[in-house]
């Protein structure tokens, strides 16, 4: 894959009729370590990725899988429902027997053209969804935060693999070399921490880029010029430095992070004007403030719609990373105040960036995807305390996308009547990959990397592109 793409690369740049020049200065700055844009395996229907991931395992049965037969069987225990089988594979610290059914604790309607069923703590979401593809049959291989954490972002369930905006990076390179290809905002670190975003095995300059979105400050740590020093000056130090770098990574060829290093103070330097503008919001008129909201979450919104619009290949924004925000256990606040709080900070925000993006034409070419590491059980949480709570459940949930070449207004797949078990068109997070991989234009079977004589890749060694989603 990295031989053929280093190839194809120079031929892509000639195909284009660049001059001579121009030619020269991109192979410079390949040859200094920025990424450059590499073609796809075929005809790509997004360009870029803005995934929003909700921590904590939001809660499918209280969001936008209606399941009004709860109520029906609402006090029953679910061993009087469930085989042995169902019940089995949940959280091991837990039982889960002679839990009650629970009832879905808010109302839903439908909404929009297509009729999606939208819970009414997403008023103003419910409002757009005839633009969302909602994936109702999700299924995953764990109901640990941690590994499920993992899996959505790695594809596999142990750390050490790259993520899959590593891969995206690796794939299709950066559409400019004076900012990150990968960007990640967050609100804290989340239960699997911050491994979720490494490069893994592949080289340093596919790690994501950790930024934070704050008045007055910069988003990246170090990013100000040193005082009193000239551009030349500040290059001809640069350059100094880096020499001596790659002299002592040269004697240590097993060591691939020092490469990543001096590829990362290569793009600080670049950086130091491209990245200040795009994350300063006060560029943003005051209707698009009012548009996003104001709260932490609704300023990512609005710099992930900023960092796509200036050529950032894959945004990733998590939300309620500290405490697991959305973690909707009894002994943990309970699930009506907590799934009505953190649909209330991130409402506005999700609904402006789909409006947004549509406005400007954008929509077709960004993929947003709304993500979280499994859903909730249809019963009561075995140890409740005061409040109630559902436990973690990851045999049928809910994700869903916008944009990006997928067909809008859809539901596609379902869990059975209780929300317990994903039956019509069943996806695993691997077809969910190999979906968005496709849409870029990568296909997930050669999309690889050798690492320790293995062909090693997102999807592992499964996931199925979810063609009747695509438009």
């Amino acid at each position: 894959m990295d031989d053929a793409l280093h190839i194809d690369r120079r031929q892509f740049l000639g195909q284009l009729s660049l001059g001579g020049l121009a030619l020269n200065e991109m192979l410079a700055l390949e040859a200094q370590g920025a990424l450059l844009p590499r073609p796809g395996h075929h005809r790509p229907r997004a360009k870029n990725v803005i995934m929003v991931f909700m921590c904590g395992g939001a809660s499918h049965l209280e969001t936008f899988d209606h399941k009004p037969k709860l109520k029906q069987w609402a006090g029953k225990k679910a061993s009087e429902i469930f085989s042995n089988d169902d019940l089995q594979g949940f959280n091991p610290e837990k039982t889960v027997e002679n839990c009650q059914i629970l009832p879905p604790v808010f109302d839903f309607k439908q909404h929009g053209q297509c009729g999606a069923w939208v819970s009414e703590i997403y008023p103003r979401l419910a409002a757009v969804v005839d633009e969302i593809t909602f994936l109702k049959g999700v299924h995953t291989d764990s109901a640990i935060h941690s590994v499920g954490e993992i899996i959505w972002h790695t594809g596999h369930q142990l750390a050490g693999f790259p993520s899959m905006g590593s891969w995206v990076t690796y794939g299709l390179g950066s559409e400019r070399a004076d900012l990150p290809a990968y960007v990640v905002m967050k609100d804290g670190v989340s239960t699997a921490g911050d491994q979720v975003f490494q490069q893994g095995m592949l080289p340093g300059r596919h790690q994501a880029a950790v930024a934070r979105v704050e008045a007055g400050k910069t988003p990246f740590p170090n990013l100000n010029p040193r005082p009193g020093l000239s551009l030349e000056q500040r290059r001809r130090y640069l350059d100094t430095l880096n020499h001596l770098n790659r002299l002592h990574r040269d004697r240590h060829p097993t060591q691939p992070d020092l490469t990543g290093r001096i590829e990362a103070y290569e793009m600080a330097f670049r950086m130091q004007k491209s990245a200040t503008e795009v994350f300063d919001l006060s560029r943003e008129p005051k209707s698009m403030h009012a548009l996003y909201g104001d709260n932490q979450f609704s300023k990512h919104c609005l710099t992930a719609r900023r960092l796509v619009e200036n050529g950032v290949r894959f945004v990733e924004i998590l939300d309620g990373a500290t405490g697991r925000k959305w973690d909707a256990h009894g002994n943990r606040g309970g699930l009506i105040g907590n799934h009505w709080t953190n649909a209330a900070r991130t409402d506005q925000g999700l609904t402006a960036l789909i409006t947004d993006l549509k406005a400007r034409g954008m929509l077709d070419e960004t993929l947003i995807v709304w993500a979280t590491e499994f859903g909730r059980t249809p019963f009561e949480e075995a140890n409740r305390e005061v409040k109630i709570g559902r436990g973690h459940h990851h045999r049928g949930f809910t994700l869903w996308m916008a944009g990006g070449g997928l067909k809008g207004g859809l539901t596609y797949g379902g869990t059975d009547d209780l929300g317990m078990n994903a039956i019509h068109n069943a996806v695993h997070v691997h077809d969910i990959h190999a979906t968005i991989l496709h849409l870029l234009g990568l296909d997930h079977l050669q999309l690889t990397y050798r690492h320790n004589s293995r062909d090693l890749r997102l999807t592992d060694v499964f996931g199925k592109v979810i063609h009747g989603i695509v438009a």
